[in-house]
């Protein structure tokens, strides 16, 4: 343990390290920790000459880790989490108000959280909000957290899931590319148009295969898909007009309410249970997340999702 400071490179270059790792980009990482582009860059190459290994392949749009740099990761993520968390158990010990920490993915968070949040700290003045918003699965994230709230049922075994809401499966696209469509709703010629593809670690989303085998369409070989692993960025390529895209409706209503992107109709698929919390079976749900819970399904039984008359 001696000489630690020559052996441990800066923490501001680790923890660029694992933003970009954990966001897959060195932007999000760089909008995360408040800094540029540049800035994050250049701490990463940092890094990397002062191992002398490459963590990264550089793409156009964003970075994949290398072996290394996935040996690396899981070792960094650990220790900075480790520290973190003892930090926070510190800090709590001092005070005299209550942290609830809720753990989101980056649709959820914006369309269900975020409406919640002021209703439930007028009700509950002597608990203060933590809200960890992040691309990175829930069964995946060294996060502490009280509850997540996460699309789909994922690693039962580790969690207790409860449902809140259903959740519903159609295209969206721009204003110009919809106007281009001979008839809209036809799932044929959709098929024929670029179409946008979400992928992410671990996941099972429902893919331009499954949704148009729906309706009993057939993805040709030749489809030009571009797939992308991160939500917002997905959204934005199909407001710019890149491609068709599969937007869940209560994560991309804003867009659609600013005729930023327009829903194809006639083509939708229901998903049923799909807007779940996520409890740690190991630890007692406390009141606070109970009441907040309680909060998400009354604004949630509110919101009133068309039924689908296609698909399932």
């Amino acid at each position: 343990m001696s000489n630690l400071r020559r052996r441990l490179p800066p923490m501001n270059t680790l923890t660029a390290f694992e933003a970009a790792y954990r966001l897959g980009s060195f932007s999000r990482a760089a909008e995360e920790l408040a800094l540029s582009q540049g800035s994050v860059s250049r701490l990463v190459r940092q890094l990397e000459e002062s191992i002398g290994e490459r963590l990264f392949s550089r793409g156009r749009y964003d970075v994949t880790p290398t072996t290394a740099g996935r040996e690396y990761a899981y070792t960094v993520r650990h220790s900075l989490s480790d520290i973190a968390q003892a930090t926070d158990r510190l800090r709590l010990n001092s005070q005299d108000f209550e942290i609830l920490t809720i753990y989101s993915d980056l649709g959820l968070g914006s369309a269900i959280l975020t409406p919640c949040m002021g209703e439930f700290q007028r009700q509950h003045p002597q608990v203060r909000l933590r809200i960890v918003v992040s691309p990175e699965p829930i069964e995946e994230t060294l996060e502490a957290f009280d509850f997540g709230l996460q699309q789909g049922r994922w690693a039962e075994q580790r969690f207790v899931i409860e449902s809140i809401g259903d959740d519903l499966l159609f295209p969206v696209c721009s204003p110009d590319l919809f106007n281009s469509l001979n008839n809209p709703g036809d799932p044929q010629e959709l098929a024929s148009k670029p179409l946008l593809s979400l992928e992410q670690r671990n996941r099972a989303w429902p893919d331009w295969h499954e949704f148009l085998a729906e309706f009993d369409v057939t993805l040709p070989h030749s489809s030009a898909i571009t797939v992308l692993n991160t939500y917002p960025m997905y959204l934005d390529l199909a407001e710019l007009g890149e491609g068709v895209a599969l937007g869940w409706a209560r994560t991309v209503q804003d867009r659609l309410d600013a005729g930023r992107l327009v829903r194809v109709p006639n083509l939708s698929i229901p998903l049923p249970d799909y807007i779940n919390v996520y409890h740690n079976r190991q630890a007692p749900t406390k009141p606070s997340s109970r009441a907040f819970v309680e909060l998400l399904k009354s604004r949630i039984k509110l919101e009133v999702l068309e039924p689908s008359t296609n698909g399932l």
